[in-house]
């Protein structure tokens, strides 16, 4: 497999430029947010892009404007709605990976996190905590903003209707269903994310600690491996994990839930 990698300077480039290098790939094209993006598609079987929104912007545009055809994995972080219209619009044609966090524990707490949702319902008041490194420009991250959105969608809510990012001064009373954000940003900490449902009488409290980014750049890998034998379309870390976890549930049903 040939990689060319956007934001190849930048910490989680370095990161994917490892990992591949130790699964025994060739990593065609290291291209930072500043160089000619053309190069990026020289001679490559798939893209993986750890860069910047701006530089994943003109990636997505030139891609339509030329009709590339490349299978492209997008891990950047702190994309607007504008963004997601064009990797859509990209996934017409080609296929294309995006996921905040490539990590594959992250995955399934996800998946974990709707079940329980889905169970307690809004009975339990969440708040979902994001401590990242002193560095990260985007709050709260994107991962943060993932188990938000599976909340809301596991509770049958609009996730702009219910998600609280600012708490100061005077403040109403928390309302039903309400989704509350804490961002903190200090030191190196690689990446933390708890998330509380909170009852009257008990408290779930879930917790994800990354110990380094090479967690990322291992995922990044596996799904440039993953998508290059998909045809085209949009894809997330639910596509990429769902026949590894299909066969678990159901054994889980059948042990747990079948009398015998």
């Amino acid at each position: 497999m040939k990689i060319s990698i956007l934001g190849a300077t930048g910490a989680m480039g370095g990161f994917v430029i490892k990992a591949a290098l130790q699964e025994g790939y060739l990593v065609i094209n290291k291209i930072s947010s500043k160089d000619n993006i053309e190069k990026l598609f020289i001679n490559t079987d798939v893209i993986i892009d750890f860069s910047c929104p701006l530089a994943t912007e003109c990636m997505l545009r030139y891609i339509i404007k030329k009709r590339i055809d490349i299978p492209i994995v997008i891990g950047t972080t702190g994309l607007s709605n504008m963004h997601r219209e064009l990797i859509l619009q990209c996934s017409a044609s080609i296929p294309i990976f995006y996921s905040t966090n490539m990590s594959f524990l992250i995955s399934i707490l996800n998946v974990m996190i709707y079940g329980i949702s889905k169970l307690l319902g809004e009975e339990f008041d969440v708040e979902i905590l994001d401590r990242h490194h002193k560095l990260k420009k985007d709050a709260p991250s994107g991962t943060a903003l993932m188990f938000g959105k599976t909340i809301a969608k596991a509770r049958g809510r609009e996730f702009p209707d219910v998600a609280n990012f600012v708490r100061y001064g005077i403040i109403e009373q928390r309302k039903k269903g309400e989704i509350g954000f804490s961002v903190q940003r200090c030191s190196n900490v690689i990446g933390t994310h708890e998330i509380s449902f909170m009852g009257e009488y008990e408290n779930i409290i879930i917790k994800h600690v990354a110990h380094s980014k090479e967690i990322f750049a291992k995922g990044a890998i596996k799904a440039a491996k993953w998508i290059l034998k998909q045809k085209a379309g949009f894809y997330t870390m639910n596509d990429f994990t769902k026949e590894f976890m299909n066969p678990v549930f159901k054994e889980i049903y059948r042990e747990i839930f079948i009398k015998r």
